[in-house]
């Protein structure tokens, strides 16, 4: 014997109350990217985004990583062979001069970490979830 069908709200605006009306418009009104609303703290709401991005960017990484490691790993000989050859000469005093910037560019990578640790936590974790789910 088959079971009864569920009774499904009733969703004719005309009858609702002002707040009704006020809840169901705004929740087909809102996209995709309001999904972290849904959210009371912000705690929730970055980690969420974190996960979200970071399983993204583990998915683009496997897609692309063969391409890139290839063509990085090329580019490297053939930029060193043409560096013994004597083609390129490499300016060593304005490397030390961008190398000394990275100290700066680290150390506001890690205050952001530090700062956002549920986002970075989010992150790392999708990330790997991401990679793995590919």
């Amino acid at each position: 014997m088959a079971r009864p069908i569920p009774e499904t709200p009733d969703l004719d605006l005309r009858k609702k109350s002002k707040r009704d009306v006020e809840v169901y418009s705004n929740e087909s009104n809102k996209s995709i990217f309001d999904i972290s609303d849904r959210f009371s703290n912000n705690t929730g709401k970055n980690f969420v985004i974190g996960t979200f991005s970071g399983w993204m960017a583990g998915m683009s990484v496997v897609k692309i990583g063969r391409i890139a490691a290839f063509g990085l790993g090329g580019s490297v000989i053939l930029l060193h062979f043409a560096s013994e050859l004597g083609y390129i000469n490499v300016n060593w005093e304005r490397i030390k001069e961008s190398a000394g910037q990275s100290q700066a560019w680290l150390d506001w990578f890690f205050r952001f970490v530090k700062q956002n640790s549920c986002y970075s936590v989010g992150f790392v974790g999708g990330f790997c979830f991401g990679i793995a789910s590919t």
